[in-house]
């Protein structure tokens, strides 16, 4: 195992739990910039490219989804779930078309979203009883 990948694995078992939601944020609007950039490169591989981060990142919408705590986080747990529905279907239709602007779209939300979450982490103490279950594979995956 080369050392990054070591050191990054590390980082994401002793991550507190609001610092891997940062994270899988992060590695989201990552793939989804992959994505976008992909869609530049002509030849063979570029739509195998485009799939696979578009896939990724809905990958890990979908652990952004599930470990929501829909009884404590009420509103906004709604909310975001049903923002992040929107982003997977916005993928998928993304995906299928092979269209740029709806990658584009997501990669935009998850940004604010990220920026809102960072604010929030440096304003509340993160709560380790809500380790969004899964997250280490999704990260280690990119």
């Amino acid at each position: 195992m080369p050392a990054t990948e070591n050191y990054r694995n590390t980082h994401i078992m002793t991550a507190s739990p609001m610092e891997l939601i940062l994270m899988l944020y992060d590695e989201a609007i990552r793939s989804l910039g992959n994505a976008e950039e992909a869609f530049k490169v002509e030849g063979p591989d570029h739509l195998q490219e485009i799939n696979n981060n578009i896939l990724h990142a809905e990958n890990i919408i979908t652990e952004l989804t599930v470990s929501l705590d829909m009884e404590q986080g009420g509103e906004i747990a709604a909310n975001l779930q049903r923002l992040y529905d929107f982003m997977t279907n916005h993928l998928a239709k993304a995906n299928v078309e092979k269209n740029i602007k709806p990658i584009t779209e997501v990669k935009e939300l998850m940004s604010e979203l990220r920026e809102t979450w960072g604010q929030v982490a440096e304003k509340e103490p993160a709560r380790e009883d809500s380790l969004p279950i899964g997250t280490e594979p999704i990260l280690a995956a990119g």
